[in-house]
């Protein structure tokens, strides 16, 4: 499949298209997440961010890291501080909630393999995490 559209509009479609079957995937697949930000047209085109509840995403981007899956647990702007992200804080969620977030990006660049080794890989990982966490269901 060529990944380089001529269309801007294309490209954005495309890159749609992989946000949404990741985020569809996530949520059909792995139990206790929260979607941070608007669902469908409302949200950018290659954002997926979402609460992993009871794990810490810093743990989180480590576990993906050793798949060759590559995410963030912050902001660039504040990647060497452990504050919980005040984007996450300013649209009503909690500390931890913010502390379990994970910022998937998707590009033209993406292929549905991606998202589907992606949606592959991460429910083990959640479920790997969650047992080993300090952080427990109330």
């Amino acid at each position: 499949m060529e990944l380089f559209f001529s269309d801007f509009e294309g490209r954005v479609n495309y890159v749609k298209t992989l946000r949404d079957r990741l985020l569809k995937g996530i949520l059909e697949n792995v139990p206790h997440v929260l979607v941070n930000g608007p669902l469908g047209d409302k949200r950018v085109a290659n954002n997926v961010n979402v609460a992993f509840l009871y794990v810490e995403g810093e743990a989180i981007t480590v576990e993906l890291s050793l798949h060759g899956i590559y995410v963030s647990s912050g902001s660039a702007c504040s990647s060497r501080i452990l504050e919980p992200s005040h984007v996450l804080l300013a649209i009503g969620r909690k500390h931890e909630e913010a502390h379990e977030s994970i910022l998937f990006k998707v590009s033209r660049y993406h292929t549905m393999d991606d998202i589907e080794y992606t949606l592959k890989v991460l429910p083990g990982a959640i479920n790997r995490l969650r047992i080993i966490s300090s952080v427990k269901p109330a």
